[in-house]
């Protein structure tokens, strides 16, 4: 009995002394699984926050590849405003110079009538000739009469017609200040965009100053620009010869005509490896295809310059920037804004080169571009 109920007292203090270092466990066990829910918790909200933050990168891209698209067409259609105002206003020269050399004619013409006829009729024996003469002279002088009335009548109805097309033009002039008004708002919109954009993907100082090096260093070894884009877009392995017949599809880099195309000399006798398009100023440029940007600056006599890495091998090179909206290293979608043409306040359109390559090759971009804009 004495050993039961030693037994019983021990085990009633070994309860007694465990009780609380297992409180105590169980206590910390509650306080590290409400720690873990709280930070599976706060992980959540990041990863909500991160998809969302992606979500509406997404989104603001896709917008600003409408935007952009959308302002291309405007700028076409306020291209085909100014080209017809051109015209009108060639077509109001040409009436103009037209009209005023009739109106000299039929002047002349009509002070010759006016003198002959303020001559006194006994004059006319004075003058040296025969009797057939003036009969001959009388004759010439009715059959210019019809003559003369034509001509009078075809320059009113050339200067009805001047009147009409300087109408014309004055409501042409109010269009295309209308279409370039709304150029320019839609130019403010998608600066806006743009810089959203690059906000959602700032880079932190450190970034920064990396990139900065490697520009500096890209550009400080490359003496030309077949070294630079040695560099920046490598010959790819087994890569096949460069398509003949596009099996690329690509997006105008800008709005504009094309000034000078693929394999045309210069008046050097050099060939060119790609397109000088004339664009608005101030007109977005844009990516030809998917890609990413692997140098944007300024390089060697080329002013701003992008160099965009495609897939399959392909690179695209552009050269006239008056403002790059892009950084290195960041992946861009076809047709998303790289930067805009500048404003050189001269009246006359800048120029944009674009060279579409694959490897060392140039590639004839014509292959993969519309007839959209030529």
């Amino acid at each position: 009995m004495r050993f039961i109920d030693a037994s019983i007292a021990l085990a009633a203090l070994f309860v007694l002394t465990a009780t609380p270092a297992a409180a105590a466990t169980t206590a910390k066990l509650q306080q590290v699984e409400q720690q873990l829910d709280r930070q599976k918790q706060q992980q959540a909200k990041l990863d909500a926050t991160a998809r969302q933050a992606s979500t509406n990168l997404a989104d603001l891209r896709a917008k600003l590849i409408q935007s952009t698209q959308a302002m291309q067409d405007k700028e076409d259609e306020e291209q085909t405003l100014e080209d017809k105002l051109d015209d009108l206003q060639q077509q109001i020269a040409d009436k103009s110079a037209k009209a005023a050399q009739e109106r000299l004619q039929l002047a002349r013409i009509i002070s010759a009538l006016v003198e002959i006829a303020s001559r006194p009729p006994e004059t006319l024996f004075l003058q040296q000739g025969t009797a057939t003469d003036h009969i001959h002279r009388s004759i010439l002088l009715r059959a210019i009469l019809p003559r003369i009335k034509e001509q009078a009548e075809s320059t009113a109805q050339d200067l009805s017609a001047l009147y009409v097309l300087q109408q014309q033009m004055a409501a042409q002039k109010k269009l295309v200040a209308a279409a370039q008004d709304n150029l320019k708002q839609q130019s403010r919109e998608l600066d806006g965009m743009i810089a959203a954009r690059q906000g959602f993907l700032q880079q932190t100082e450190a970034q920064k100053a990396d990139v900065a090096r490697q520009l500096a260093a890209l550009t400080d070894q490359a003496k030309t620009l077949r070294d630079l884009m040695k560099k920046v877009a490598p010959k790819p392995r087994h890569a096949a010869p460069p398509a003949a017949h596009g099996d690329f599809t690509l997006k105008w880099p800008v709005s504009g005509t094309v000034r000078r195309g693929f394999g045309v000399k210069d008046q050097d006798g050099v060939t060119s490896d790609g397109l000088s398009i004339a664009a608005p100023p101030g007109a977005p440029v844009v990516a030809p295809m998917a890609g990413k940007v692997v140098f944007a600056g300024p390089f060697r006599g080329y002013g701003l310059i992008v160099i965009l890495a495609h897939p399959d091998g392909y690179h695209s090179f552009l050269a006239g920037f008056g403002r790059i909206d892009a950084d290195m290293g960041q992946e861009v979608d076809a047709g998303e804004p790289l930067g805009v043409m500048p404003v050189t306040g001269s009246g006359s359109r800048p120029e944009l080169y674009f060279e579409w390559r694959r490897g060392d090759d140039p590639v004839n971009p014509m292959a993969g571009l519309t007839a959209r804009r030529m």
